[in-house]
């Protein structure tokens, strides 16, 4: 805590001097920029970005545009506070860290929401690959925990992915995109204002395919959006969307590190696959939502929200084996594995607010219920050799300079073999509330507290022996139960400058993937609890001069309980709970503007995280960085008009080089990228053209991952260029 209490020293002596340029300011001096900021997702009501006690950014539809976000995590580029590895097996899956805080399985340490609705699945991972990205309209990020209003999951922050809405005029879009390595997206929006004042209906579509930059990385989706808003009176309305996505998506091999932390050299190089095909994951997702606002009386409305979605999908997998990894003989393992998985998810939310003149005051209630149903299938070398007396789990041996499968022909050798079903029920069920209340004119406090508790039912049925008998286990049931709070107090100094202090909650169940739950693998101990995360912030935003915004923010960041599996004497792992995780950092994010055409934005952040308590093996890693987590992130753009109709943007994304094993012996796979986008308005004819180019210097760079040892890379995108014409009818 010691360097929390030299920048809170240093971020006075620095407010003061900003406090006597931000004196005698007018009220209607604001920037436009923060007046037309809204953000919905930190307080769960539309609010001014400079009324927020949080950090919070808003990536808006053009930014998506010009930064042609075409694959997960394209819109999280930049965000400060949020770095992103992707991982193997396809350029869809990462590894995401808010604030320094890495996760247990997949991205288990932030919230992702569709619409505000908690889009997790039943291993408690984000859906990122799930989300119709196309169809988001803007998305909100929120740094620092908020599981006082949202719950499990939200240890770091979360993400809002908002949809498109219908306008009130009648309006019909087409957007054609196209660029390299074979990509197409055709996108077609329509508002159809069957009663502009009363009823609106919209509809939005695109399908998109690419041949994929890499060997095996091809993908093709497609997305169907319909909303409807109908205002039934002046007291009640109704929102309600149905959505229809599909994606297919093959998955790149992963490429080696050797024993001295260097990217090996593999058959194709880069862009070549080396795994075992088919290696694919395909997705169909339905989705429906309702969302009633009520105006009961003078300052109190009840919004009511449904929402209900079925997923279906199926994973035809590499997953790396470290055990046998041989680079002496050039040979890399796989396990090949298949997973079909059928998700149904029922959520309701009422909410109350009542607003007086100084207080705004929300109670609200949430269920959620979560089934799954999946099996498991594994394919490789299985079974006891009795010449070499060794066990193999389903290992594929692959020759990663030449491509080539050495056991495909062994006796041993089994194809899809049944080892795993599951049949979960999850439940999250929630009472939260929040009150913000103007003690006075320029002082405002927030406090909240969210409960939840959370249960599960598992029935898992598993090839205890390996023996191909999947054998009948008891159901398994287990429940916990969490209260988060929340209190922040925000001061206005002046109509250009505040400052907020506030302490925030963040929880995970830890009930972690039903698979964990296995009884022939894993035994869940007593001491399971939920993992909790406490953040304490300092910050201040505002405007000098209408033409430069700016928000600072200090956080420290704690994580107990994370969990942890230790083998015991029966021969499997225990889950527990255990570990202490800090991080103590510095976000800064500015916008400019140099004159009536020109404006640019510069968004820096500093992470210093590091283990306080960390054990893996019996080894001790106490003090080390965690691995993932860079010190230093920066985001500098500018974009101006040079000429009418002209609109010209370049920005420079840099990342520090970050550690990759758990012991700090390797420190690698920092890049700095270079990006252009042009767009020329076509006025005559109601159109606009984009070309966009990220990475335009081609730098070559890998996402490095390891553990105790250096293990695997995934190559960056190299230089892409995309063209995009719209045209509005």
């Amino acid at each position: 805590m010691s360097s929390v209490k030299i920048w809170l020293v240093a971020l006075c002596l620095l407010a003061a001097p900003l406090r006597a340029a931000e004196t005698g300011a007018e009220e209607e001096s604001k920037p436009e920029k923060l007046q037309e900021t809204l953000v919905v997702t930190a307080t769960k009501q539309e609010r001014r970005l400079e009324e927020l006690p949080v950090s919070a950014t808003v990536v808006t539809a053009e930014q998506l545009k010009f930064k042609a976000a075409t694959i997960p995590g394209d819109e999280l580029t930049g965000v400060p506070g949020v770095f992103f590895r992707r991982s193997e097996p396809a350029d869809s899956f990462m590894a995401i860290n808010i604030r320094g805080l890495t996760g247990n399985h997949g991205n288990d340490t932030f919230l992702a929401l569709l619409d505000g609705i908690p889009f997790v699945s039943a291993h408690e991972e984000v859906l990122l690959a799930e989300l119709p990205h196309g169809s988001v309209d803007r998305v909100e990020v929120v740094r620092g925990p908020v599981s006082a209003l949202y719950g499990r999951g939200a240890l770091s922050g979360a993400v809002n992915y908002i949809t498109k809405s219908p306008t009130r005029d009648k309006s019909f879009q087409v957007n054609l995109s196209g660029g390299s390595f074979g990509f197409i997206r055709p996108h077609i929006s329509a508002t159809l204002p069957i009663e502009p004042d009363t009823h609106r209906l919209m509809i939005d579509a695109y399908f998109e395919e690419s041949d994929g930059w890499r060997d095996v990385t091809a993908r093709r989706g497609a997305n169907i959006l319909l909303k409807d808003e109908v205002i039934f009176s002046e007291r009640f309305q109704m929102t309600a969307y149905l959505n229809y996505y599909e994606n297919q998506q093959e998955a790149g091999g992963q490429i080696p590190i050797g024993p001295d932390g260097n990217v090996l050299e593999t058959a194709g190089g880069r862009t070549g696959f080396v795994g075992f095909e088919p290696n694919e994951y395909d997705r169909e997702t339905l989705m429906t939502a309702l969302r009633f606002t009520n105006q009961l009386g003078e300052g109190l409305s009840l919004q009511t929200t449904l929402h209900y979605r079925q997923i279906e999908d199926n994973n035809l997998l590499n997953f790396f084996d470290p055990f046998g990894f041989d680079p002496d003989n050039e040979i890399l393992r796989v396990n090949g594995f298949e997973n079909d998985r059928a998700t149904d998810v029922f959520f309701i939310e009422p909410q109350l607010t009542w607003t007086t003149q100084n207080n705004t005051l929300i109670v609200g209630a949430n269920f959620e219920q979560v089934d799954l149903e999946e099996t498991d299938w594994w394919t490789g070398q299985f079974g006891f050799n009795e010449e070499t007396f060794e066990f193999h789990f389903y290992e594929i041996n692959i020759d990663y300079t030449t491509g080539e499968i050495l056991n495909l022909d062994h006796p041993l050798f089994v194809t899809r073999d049944e080892t795993y079903r599951a049949d979960s029920s999850n439940q999250f069920t929630s009472l939260y509330f929040q009150n913000e209340w103007s003690i006075t004119e320029r002082t405002s406090l927030t406090i909240g507290a969210r409960y939840d508790r959370f249960e599960r039912e598992a029935d898992i049925d598993s090839d205890v022996d390996f023996d191909g008998v999947i054998d009948d286990n008891p159901l398994i049931v287990d429940d916990e139960n969490h209260i988060s709070p929340k209190l922040a107090i925000m001061h206005r100094w002046s109509p250009g400058f505040n400052t907020w202090l506030s302490y925030g909650e963040g929880f995970n169940s830890n009930f972690g993937a039903v698979w964990q739950w296995d009884p022939s693998l894993y035994q869940r101990g007593t001491e399971v609890k939920p993992s909790i995360v406490q953040n304490l912030e300092l910050g201040f935003r505002g405007t000098l001069q209408n033409k430069f915004n700016y928000s600072v923010s200090l956080f420290n960041l704690v994580q107990d309980d994370r969990l942890v599996f230790i083998s015991n004497q029966f021969g499997t792992l225990q889950a527990t709970t255990a570990d202490e995780f800090e991080s103590n950092g510095l976000e800064l994010e500015t916008a400019f503007r140099f004159n009536s055409t020109w404006s640019g934005y510069l968004n820096y952040t500093y992470t210093d995280a590091e283990w306080n308590d960390y054990s893996v093996g019996g080894v001790d890693y106490s003090g080390n960085a965690p691995v993932g987590v860079p010190e230093n992130m920066l985001s500098f753009g500018i974009n101006g008009e040079p000429m009418e109709n002209l609109t010209l943007r370049a920005w420079y994304d840099a990342y520090d080089d970050y550690f990759f094993t758990l012991g700090n012996e390797f420190e690698d796979g920092g890049w700095q990228l270079v990006n252009l986008a042009v767009s020329y308005e076509l006025p005559q004819i109601g159109g606009k053209i984009t070309a966009t180019g990220k990475n335009i210097l081609d730098e070559d760079y890998h996402y490095l991952f390891g553990s105790q040892l250096p293990l695997t890379a995934q190559p960056g995108l190299p230089a892409q260029f995309m063209l995009g014409m719209t045209f509005d009818f």
